[in-house]
């Protein structure tokens, strides 16, 4: 009898979906242009040589937009140079994104 109940009710109110209106009654947010420099860094490192065996990194750096580009890519450079002495990084790929 609860399963019936319940069956009915969803029934019910299902047609009620099929009439209703796709707009939202608030109107939507504008969301503001990228504020922030945005750098996203992959370095694939070999980790064992004889195996073949590599190793992904992947990070996401913020910067704020009053930060000069020269800052952000010196900034970058020490990072991966920082990188080459740490591990036997085998290639690297460095995406910006400024704000404009």
């Amino acid at each position: 009898m609860k399963r019936a109940s319940i069956l009915l009710c969803v029934i019910v109110l299902s047609g009620f979906v099929g009439d209703s209106f796709a707009t939202s009654p608030m109107p939507e947010e504008v969301k503001p242009g990228m504020t922030a420099t945005i750098c996203t860094i992959h370095i694939t490192c070999m980790r064992d040589r004889e195996r073949g065996t590599q190793e992904e990194l992947a990070s996401t750096y913020a910067f704020e937009a009053s930060e000069a580009k020269k800052d952000v890519f010196e900034w970058v450079t020490r990072y991966i140079h920082d990188k080459f002495n740490e591990r036997n990084v085998t290639e690297f790929k460095v995406e910006c994104k400024f704000p404009k």
